[in-house]
């Protein structure tokens, strides 16, 4: 392993890996070795760029604006499903559409697909293995009960692919969860294909449904790798830690002939598992005249947080580049608005403090202000107690597009809504959704308080959908407020005060309020096995200046560990 700075330049017709921590300086290198191919390549062209694959749309823009808009013609940067999507599902996707019953006709673009209550019982009564939906779990069992309906649908929104022995790629679930339906699962899994092609059918690709028929174009037919490889004779992919197992073999299949492949990551901010990252992919990850590095400075944090997380590790003991000693890092005993409140209070209000959650419905919380107290559940019951699907996804996409429009995500805003004028223009689509939202938004705090019926009456103004008849669906309506079904909206792109650990890699806070439900990430750090210990490591690493962290309860056992190990100053609210 070369230990290099992230100022340094190595050579550009080298493969490489580069290993480095949090605020090591990873972008900034990143930047510095592409203007450096830009400038001494000799195999770049016209038509043939840099492609510089990223994680989130946030970092795409980040490496855009500091590369500068001269360099925009020649380097392509991206996530790796829109690259993915664009250079080879949009040209190519017609090869295999037969094969897979998509109809590329519909397709335009791709997104999250969540389950729906008559696509899910339209599967599972032409399922392959119908006959074995025995009691207690026949088909009216499993969607009008609501604990299993719940498993079920949980179940199926996490289906993923994976590679067999044969380096085959198959659809699979995960047990954990659907516990209570484990003796049936086996033979619903046995038929996931049939549950996809649902979707296909009407052109709907999610970002699995990318990876995988992009793998399947690239194997099935290989002039579309070569096709890549002429296009794009260099390859960079940042958070590499964050790459699943489809995206590690396409990446390596680039690199066999003449495409430069340069990886950078690190393995202790590894936390996308549930999207199928896979730590082990950076471990193992090897290809022809691969060099290794590694930057172990750390650019952007106070040595007392350095420190902290210099003591969460074994593997890097980062270096302290600014070298600056400031205030030591804050552990909050209680409730997190407690703990964000006394914060102001310690600090004066004009501090401005960037929260991190570990999941949406916290930081949701933490943006109307309220406690742990709350519900955040109950747009999950939502979803599972409106049978009708034209309601239920009007509603949602109402409802998330007017909530996007308060983090000034309006091109996700008019996205979401558009799809309720799928059969217009998209002209007309464009017109209707923003007079929509327009409206919304000027009465929002007409119904921010009141029952989601109040809502649904607005909404229907302007889109015709089912009315109810008495029963739970219309309690439902009158009985929770907008508001508490708001709380668990999932941001694309959450730029806010208040987001989750996961909206801010890449990011970085003067100071930062880590919101924690448990203390183990401190007491016995386990970054190489425990997810949920390195989500908090990354939340811990985003702090430039002051860190805060709040748990709920601090055990007298936890804080004789704690202290003698971490420089903390310990308040109980």
């Amino acid at each position: 392993m070369i230990v290099i700075s992230s100022d340094d330049l190595i050579d550009i017709e080298q493969p490489f890996i580069i290993t480095a921590g949090p605020g090591a300086g990873k972008t900034h290198w990143l930047i510095n070795h592409i203007k450096n191919v830009l400038e001494n390549s000799l195999r770049l062209q016209k038509s043939r760029k840099i492609a510089c694959i990223t994680y989130t749309n946030v970092a795409v823009e980040t490496i855009l604006d500091r590369l500068g808009p001269q360099s925009v013609s020649q380097v392509e940067i991206s996530t790796i499903h829109s690259f993915l999507y664009n250079h080879v599902i949009k040209p190519y996707i017609a090869h295999i559409a037969e094969l897979f019953d998509i109809d590329t006709q519909k397709i335009n673009g791709h997104d999250n697909i969540e389950p729906g209550y008559s696509k899910v019982l339209s599967w599972l009564e032409n399922h392959s293995k119908s006959e074995k939906l025995k009691h207690p779990h026949t088909i009216k069992q499993l969607l009008n009960l609501q604990e299993n309906k719940e498993a079920l649908f949980n179940w199926i929104s996490r289906i993923k692919y994976s590679f067999n022995n044969d380096s085959e790629l198959f659809l699979e679930g995960r047990e954990s969860d659907a516990r209570q339906l484990r003796k049936i699962v086996t033979v619903l899994e046995s038929d996931l294909l049939s549950y996809k092609k649902l979707h296909w059918r009407e052109g709907k690709l999610d970002h699995d449904d990318v990876l995988y028929f992009s793998y399947e174009l690239i194997t099935r037919y290989p002039f579309t790798l070569k096709i890549l490889r002429a296009k794009f004779p260099y390859f960079f992919i940042d958070e590499f830690q964050d790459t699943n197992p489809i995206q590690a073999t396409i990446i390596s299949l680039l690199a066999d002939e003449e495409t430069i492949v340069g990886v950078i990551g690190d393995p202790a901010q590894s936390i996308y598992s549930f999207q199928g990252a896979n730590i082990e992919e950076f471990k193992k990850f090897k290809i022809d005249s691969l060099k290794k590095y590694t930057i172990t400075e750390n650019r952007r944090s106070s040595n007392q947080i350095i420190d902290l997380l210099n003591g969460l590790r074994k593997d890097i003991s980062q270096k302290k580049h600014r070298n600056v000693d400031l205030d030591k890092p804050v552990l909050f005993i209680g409730d997190h608005l407690k703990a964000y409140n006394e914060i102001k209070k310690l600090n004066g209000d004009d501090i401005f403090i960037q929260t991190l959650s570990r999941d949406n419905p916290t930081a949701n919380l933490m943006k109307f202000g309220l406690d742990s107290s709350m519900n955040t559940k109950v747009l999950n019951d939502f979803l599972l107690t409106d049978s009708n699907p034209k309601r239920r996804n009007i509603i949602k996409s109402a409802m998330e597009a007017l909530e996007f429009t308060e983090h000034n995500d309006y091109k996700s805003a008019i996205k979401i809504m558009s799809v309720n004028f799928s059969d217009d223009s998209e002209k007309e689509q464009l017109k209707k959704s923003i007079s929509i939202i327009q409206k919304l938004i000027s009465s929002r705090s007409s119904f921010l308080e009141e029952p989601l019926m109040t809502f649904y009456e607005l909404v229907k103004k302007d889109i015709k959908m089912p009315g109810f008849r008495k029963g739970d669906i219309q309690d439902f309506y009158n009985n929770h407020a907008y508001r508490e079904l708001a709380l668990s909206i999932n941001y694309k792109d959450d730029v806010s005060q208040h987001r989750t650990v996961h909206k801010s890699k890449g990011d970085e806070f003067q100071n930062v309020l880590l919101i924690a439900n448990t203390v183990d990430f401190l007491t016995a750090p386990k970054l190489d096995e425990n997810e949920e210990h390195r989500i908090q490591y990354v939340g811990i690493s985003r702090a430039m200046d002051s860190l805060f962290i709040v748990i709920p309860k601090l055990l007298e056992e936890d804080k004789e560990i704690i202290e003698p190990k971490f420089d903390f100053q310990i308040i109980y609210l």
